[in-house]
């Protein structure tokens, strides 16, 4: 069984592409994709780094189309949220992970694509969700003979980031920050 929807549930992926003019690639696949009203507010939060600006550029053009927003009204209560210690993007993803689980019956499967490994690895309580990062999101469309280069795409990704100014780079060449998990309750799914 296939997923049904990829879910990006932070700005990571979406940043990654942007840095390494790819972010078509979310679409490749051919499957519906969702992006949380989180991630949306986030990426204009950072509107001062350009990788933010052309992932909003590249919702905007994809909006009720191929991509669909999520509303999971994190972004009103953020503050609060933070002032109790608690990290409105990782409540909104756990919003995301746990409407889904309620929606979804045992056939459906979501690929959630995130850059937040500490989240990955504790965020699957459901078992109805794929749990991956971008580097591995590109190599299944590299092994699928979808793009030629996905070492190559992170470290143009990475070399961008740095050229507009995100420091040292977003980190993304550190393989140990990688998640590529099947769902628990069948880890026989393709992640699309």
């Amino acid at each position: 069984m296939t997923t049904c929807n990829i879910i990006v549930a932070d700005t990571g992926p979406l940043k990654t592409l942007a840095y390494a003019d790819s972010l078509e690639l979310l679409l490749t696949p051919g499957i519906p994709v969702y992006v949380t009203d989180m991630v949306i507010e986030e990426l204009k939060n950072g509107s001062e780094f350009i990788g933010n600006v052309k992932a909003l550029m590249f919702i905007k053009a994809h909006l009720d189309k191929e991509i669909l927003a999520i509303k999971t009204d994190v972004p009103q209560s953020a503050a609060i949220m933070r002032s109790i210690n608690v990290d409105p993007g990782d409540e909104s993803i756990r919003r995301v992970i746990k409407t889904y689980y309620e929606s979804s019956d045992d056939n459906e499967y979501a690929l959630l694509v995130s850059e937040d490994r500490a989240f990955m690895l504790s965020a699957d309580k459901s078992g109805s969700t794929y749990l991956m990062t971008t580097r591995p999101f590109l190599l299944e469309l590299e092994s699928r003979g979808h793009i030629t280069d996905a070492e190559g795409l992170m470290i143009k990704s990475e070399t961008n980031a740095i050229a507009a100014g995100e420091g040292t780079g977003r980190g993304q060449l550190n393989r140990k920050k990688e998640v590529n998990r099947p769902p628990a309750r069948n880890k026989t799914v393709k992640p699309f």
